[in-house]
């Protein structure tokens, strides 16, 4: 898993780093070439995307996604760990049939489209959803392995 965090928090500083470099080449044709750039657009909007559907995944495999802690502080160690669990088990379910499986149906629906600007394949941008579903779910399995153990000790 260490490797794949690796890649990913690679991958979104790199998509950072060219959405930054895209958006001010989008100001510098706007405003002082006065020929606005036609691919930076769609450039920006699908890295967003990209940066989101990667970007959810890695915070949630650091646990830094957004978490209601005040609710679950009130718990006792044991109960703790269940509703851990199952928040996990809930998520699993989402991860795989939300992203993975109605991820795959939206992208097999877009074969044969393409991009208006930048003419790309849309598959190339759908694929995305996928893939978050896929990473979701190794991170989510992680977690429960952990919190399985963590219940065998206790």
């Amino acid at each position: 898993m260490k490797s794949i965090d690796k890649f990913l928090g690679a991958a979104l500083v790199f998509l950072m780093a060219l959405m930054t470099l895209g958006c001010l080449w989008q100001v510098v044709t706007r405003f002082i070439l006065s020929n606005p750039s036609k691919y930076t657009e769609e450039f920006l909007r699908y890295a967003l995307i990209w940066l989101t559907m990667l970007g959810a995944p890695y915070a949630y495999g650091q646990y830094k996604h957004i978490a209601f802690q005040f609710i679950t502080a009130k718990f006792q160690p044991q109960n703790l760990l269940r509703n851990k669990i199952i928040i996990e088990c809930i998520v699993l379910f989402l991860s795989i049939s939300v992203f993975v499986v109605g991820g795959i149906m939206v992208t097999l629906n877009s074969s044969g489209q393409i991009s208006p600007a930048m003419q790309m394949p849309m598959e190339f941008y759908y694929v995305g959803l996928p893939i978050s579903g896929i990473l979701t779910s190794l991170y989510c399995i992680k977690h429960l392995s952990a919190y399985f153990k963590e219940m065998k000790e206790a």
